[in-house]
Formats: structure tokens, C-alpha cells, sequence
């Protein structure tokens, strides 16, 4: 039996308690598709990993089956050949009777050429279920960049965790794509984006937060337009929008401000995600946004709230 004619990609994702939802909205934005309960999702679209928060990697299937002698029996018929290879085993879940060393080694007594397990060219992939085997070639992984951007120089008490600003921006945008975020802080968004590929602008109504955005960018080596400017009266077009509204968690929020600012944004891009905690859905459908989904985030005592939004304008 050779490879799988149509190719077809095995994707695996983080499985945080409390965060189902929010993994889900993320695999679905960049595959087109839903990880299982074993965070195992399957999908036609090839997608370059690396900029995923919970999305761990890509892999391009070679084989589906359900017993380890279908599996070896497959990957003999096919005549894998690579060199410098290493074979990693995931056991979903990790309980599983499975011994994931012998069952690397048994593959890759099968696979032709040389193995190199410190420093590969090529890792195949095995990902073992009570129901299923998935055999495959990894493409990609996360990089997980927000580790290094949570210790970026300048930040506030109420700056947005970096993986958090790195799923916001998944769900909304892609590489080539223009991002705004018109209440920047310290530029947690911002950075994720321009990491990711995106061109991101900034703007903030507080000078010293664009100069720690500025700063941080710099420090992290990545370029995005970055201005002092009001979000209520921001101008231009973009292709989305993400952002923590103002101006911290701890403070007093002015409604009759967070609803000018809706209301100017709702014509500058189409796609916006938003996050507070507060409910967001009447102000949101009050000004005109069609709200796709809604997202907790919680975290100790408190729940963020995700709104992803569209308008037809």
C-alpha cells in the first residue's frame, strides 16, 4: 500500500484545562477544522505552524490505521527512505499502554537510510489512540515566540499575556494581511503580529505607551507602524482588527469612550477581535457589528472575554 494519493495534514494542539473553546477557535481560523478530544485535528490545508499559540505542528499524512501491523506493513510496502531521520512517537492520551521508545525504534528498523536522532532532516511522526494510528512527516512546528515576547523589556500590570495576543491575532488575520490595533499599550499584539508576518499598525492615545511599543519592537528586532493617535479617531482601512480595549483591568472603564471608539472602528476593517471583561454583545450589535463568536478566557479570578466580530461595510 503506498502513501495517500490526496495529501491530507494531521495537526496536534495544546489541551489547556478551562481553554477547550479557545483551542478549538484557533485550529479552526488556521485549518479549517476542529482538533478531537485527543487535540488530534485532520484537514486538507497545509498550514505552516509556527506562528500557532496552541496549535504544536503540522505533519502531512502517510498512512491512517488502526493496528501497529497495518501501520508496519504500510510503511514497508511504501519503501520510506530519508536520511538523517528521526521516528517521535505521541501516545493521546499519554496514559496509553504504549512504549513510545520501542515503538520508535521498530518504525525506524523499517524506514531505509540513516538515523540521526540529536539533529534530524526529516522527523516522522507517529500519533497513537485508542482508536487510531496517524503516520506522517512533520512540516512544522509552534515556535513559541510569546515566551520571549513575555519577557520583553517594557510592560504593564494589565499588558495581555503574549500567548493570549498571539491567538487573537490568529483569529482574525494571516500573513500579508494589514492588522490594527488601535489601543496598542505596550505592544503584546503588535509584536505577535509582526512576528507572525503580518503588517501591524499601532496607535495609542498615551505616549508613553507607543514608546514602549516602539522599544519593544526594536528590542525583538521587528518593524510595524507605530503612532500616537486617538482610537476614535483613527483613520484607514485594514483587514482586521485586534485589541484590548482601554485602559487596564483595575481601572474605571468609560463606557461613553469604549462606544465612540466601536463606533469609529466598525468602518475600518471588517473582522475584528475584541477583548474585555465585560459583555461586549449589546454595545458591539449596537453599532453595527455581527458577532461570530464568544470566547472566555479565564484565568484565576478573573474571565477575559473574547468577541470576534464582522460588519458589511
Amino acid at each position: 500500500m503506498g502513501l495517500q494519493a490526496k495529501p491530507t495534514y494531521f495537526y496536534l494542539t495544546a489541551i489547556p484545562d478551562r481553554l477547550t473553546a479557545l483551542v478549538a477557535a484557533e485550529c479552526i481560523a488556521l485549518t479549517g477544522t476542529a482538533p478531537n478530544a485527543h487535540g488530534v485535528a485532520i484537514s486538507e490545508r497545509c498550514v505552516d505552524v509556527r506562528r500557532g499559540a496552541y496549535l504544536k505542528s503540522c505533519s502531512e499524512v502517510f498512512f491512517e490505521t488502526t493496528s501497529l501491523t497495518e501501520l508496519y506493513a504500510n510503511i514497508r510496502s511504501a519503501s520510506l527512505y530519508a536520511d538523517d531521520f528521526r521516528v517521535s512517537v505521541v501516545k493521546k492520551p499519554r496514559s496509553l499502554k504504549v512504549n513510545s521508545m520501542e515503538l520508535a525504534r521498530d518504525i525506524g528498523s523499517i524506514i531505509d537510510g540513516n538515523a540521526n536522532l540529536t539533529q534530524p532532516k526529516v522527523t516522522f511522526l507517529t500519533v497513537v489512540t485508542d482508536e487510531k494510528i496517524w503516520f506522517g512527516r512533520l512540516l512544522s512546528e509552534s515556535d513559541n515566540i510569546w515566551l520571549a515576547h513575555d519577557q520583553r523589556p517594557h510592560v504593564t500590570s494589565s499588558s495581555l499575556p503574549s500567548r493570549l495576543a498571539r491567538v487573537l491575532v490568529n483569529l482574525v488575520a494571516h500573513p500579508g494581511d494589514t492588522l490594527l490595533d488601535p489601543c496598542c499599550g505596550t505592544g503584546t499584539i503588535i509584536l505577535s503580529a509582526a512576528h507572525s508576518g503580518i503588517r501591524a499598525v499601532g496607535y495609542d492615545i498615551n505616549p508613553r505607551m507607543v514608546g514602549a511599543t516602539t522599544k519593544n519592537l526594536r528590542h525583538f528586532g521587528l518593524t510595524a507602524e507605530v503612532a500616537l493617535d486617538d482610537a476614535r479617531q483613527v483613520r484607514g482601512q485594514f483587514d482586521a482588527i485586534a485589541t484590548d480595549l482601554p485602559y487596564g483591568i483595575n481601572l474605571t472603564k468609560d463606557n461613553f469612550q469604549d462606544a465612540e471608539i466601536l463606533a469609529n472602528l466598525r468602518t475600518r476593517a471588517r473582522k475584528a477581535a475584541f477583548i474585555d471583561l465585560r459583555d461586549l454583545s449589546q454595545p458591539l450589535n449596537d453599532h453595527g457589528y455581527q458577532i461570530e463568536t464568544i470566547l472566555d478566557v479565564p484565568k484565576l479570578s478573573i474571565v477575559r472575554r473574547i468577541f470576534i466580530a464582522s460588519t458589511t461595510e
